[in-house]
């Protein structure tokens, strides 16, 4: 039996995704392997793997304790890295706002250049919404940069639309904090 860690599962339609280390990609798994019903997003799981016409699929899932999802536990990783950053940086002489500019900007740079290195490899990518937030919350300099060095969602209007509302509201925020009084 292996183990694994449900990354996606959909009640409804009865399928989802276990990623294991045992193989390179998500196993899928239908409902009707589950012993007990359905699985969360984070659950832990044992199974067995067969070989199908479309991959590896999952049988005899034994539903185990439930925890965080690979990406939650990645946006988890982030925040604490991304406040012990701040902290340290803060406590090494930066200010807070300077403290916080440099963590986020490099937390924004791992994080597009995390996501560009899955792209390549054809893995589960960095959501577009993370990477957005993260450039709203102060990392638009090394996400422009990240784009530019990387060659990275710089083709992508639907991504570039979204990318540009941010800086303008990164923008008009300055205006109003900077402007003369």
């Amino acid at each position: 039996m292996d183990h694994g860690i449900v990354v996606a599962f959909d009640a409804k339609k009865g399928f989802g995704f276990i990623r294991s280390r045992a193989f390179g990609d998500d196993i899928f798994v239908h409902a009707s392997a589950v012993e007990g019903g359905a699985l969360e997003v984070g659950q832990r799981v044992t199974f067995a793997a067969e070989a199908s016409e479309r991959g590896p699929r999952a049988s005899r899932v034994v539903p185990g304790r439930r925890g965080l999802s690979p990406a939650r536990a990645a946006g988890a990783g982030l925040a604490v890295g991304l406040l012990v950053a701040t902290l340290g940086l803060h406590r090494a002489g930066l200010g807070w706002l300077g403290a916080w500019l440099v963590g986020i900007n490099v937390a924004t740079w791992l994080a597009y250049a995390f996501d560009k290195r899955r792209a390549g490899l054809g893995g589960r990518r960095v959501p577009e919404a993370v990477l957005l937030g993260l450039a709203l919350i102060g990392g638009s300099p090394a996400a422009m940069v990240a784009m530019v060095a990387l060659h990275h969602k710089t083709r992508k209007r639907a991504f570039l639309i979204p990318f540009a509302a941010v800086l303008l509201v990164q923008a008009t925020a300055l205006v109003f904090v900077f402007k003369p009084r």
